[in-house]
């Protein structure tokens, strides 16, 4: 029998090679295994693996009864597609079950619940408790499920923050909605300790006060955590201020490898003569990894040079050159590549 169903997921496979049909015989063994031998199927079913899970939970959901191990055993399931199986059976469940669907951590749970809720008379109150979760889709959902309510979605987001309720979904409705003339709200969350708050807080920042969200990022741009980074990183490249830039160099210059790896990361998205001078510094770093990514970007950047349509600031061409004739020089001298990668780059700065 436990050969039978580990192996159930090949029998699938043989179904959609189509080289012959086996949809009776699959058919059997299907009827073998979640109906004369159910009871054994329900009883081993937490041990095993997502994939056999998935496929046995389908089976067992179109023959599903009433029996409520069954039903306890998809609401409690560890895979959000097993647990999704359960709003297929909504009049099966009760309220507690609903309760549990409500609050899963999968956004397709929550939301197909919702839907399978919303012709219920209470469903306003219920969806006002889903203006600020933490996924947008049901967010977006939940203020137009109540728009003809009137209300005023910004100031309902801000006091949730005041009173320190529903922070991630309360942060991000307020960028949605444009509130910036509550961003002092948000600021309160740009030093929480959960480093998600922290992001989510920025990230909200950048949509409603561009400049608070510049002196955050300038500040936090060698912060010692990578999610941080990466979302500074992505803000400071759209508009690449020379302050922060150079504070990157600086960065680049004194920090350690992971510091070093996000900086080229910047420049390469920054791009352009502004940040090809940082490239080429990056191919000599005495780190052969930071070596190589610095190279990556350099092709990179050779490949969107034929799109620079603009000249480079004299500034530019000028740091370009003294950089490149350095770096040329120290290639051939330390031999890092077989090939020097900036050779005939000086072809860019005539």
């Amino acid at each position: 029998m436990t050969s039978l169903i580990e192996n159930l997921p090949i029998f699938e496979w043989l179904q959609k090679v189509e080289r012959t049909d086996l949809s009776g015989v699959y058919q059997d063994i299907v009827e073998f295994i979640v109906s004369t031998n159910r009871s054994y199927v329900i009883e081993n079913f937490e041990k095993y693996p997502d994939k056999l899970r998935i496929l046995l939970a389908r089976h067992i959901s179109s023959s599903f009864t009433d029996n409520s191990q069954e039903l306890k055993l998809f609401l409690t399931d560890k895979h959000f597609l097993i647990r999704n199986l359960t709003v297929q059976h909504f009049d099966k469940l009760g309220q507690e079950e609903i309760k549990q669907l409500l609050n899963d951590k999968s956004t397709i749970v929550r939301l197909k619940t919702l839907y399978c809720l919303k012709n219920q008379n209470d469903f306003g109150t219920t969806i006002k408790k889903f203006l600020a979760d933490n996924s947008a889709t049901i967010r977006h959902f939940a203020r137009f499920t109540v728009k003809h309510c009137n209300i005023d979605f910004a100031k309902f987001y801000n006091d949730n923050l005041l009173n320190n309720f529903q922070v991630i979904g309360s942060l991000s409705g307020l960028a949605e909605v444009e509130g910036k003339q509550y961003s002092e709200a948000v600021k309160l969350y740009l030093n929480d300790k959960k480093i998600r708050v922290k992001k989510t807080a920025f990230l909200a920042l950048c949509k409603l006060d561009a400049e608070s969200a510049h002196e955050f990022a300038f500040v936090n741009m060698d912060s010692p955590y990578l999610g941080i980074r990466n979302v500074i990183i992505e803000f400071v490249s759209q508009i690449p201020r020379k302050d922060a830039l150079l504070k990157a160099a600086h960065i680049y210059e004194s920090g350690n490898i992971d510091l070093k790896k996000s900086m080229l990361k910047l420049f390469n998205k920054v791009g352009g003569w502004t940040a090809i001078p940082d490239l080429i510094i990056g191919t000599i770093d005495e780190n052969e990894m930071i070596r190589q990514l610095a190279c990556a970007y350099l092709q990179i950047w050779k490949a969107r040079a034929v799109k620079l349509f603009t000249s480079p600031k004299k500034g530019e061409l000028d740091r370009a050159k003294l950089i490149f004739s350095y770096v040329k020089e120290t290639h051939e001298r330390k031999q890092y590549f077989k090939t020097n990668p900036v050779d005939e780059l000086d072809f860019y700065f005539r």
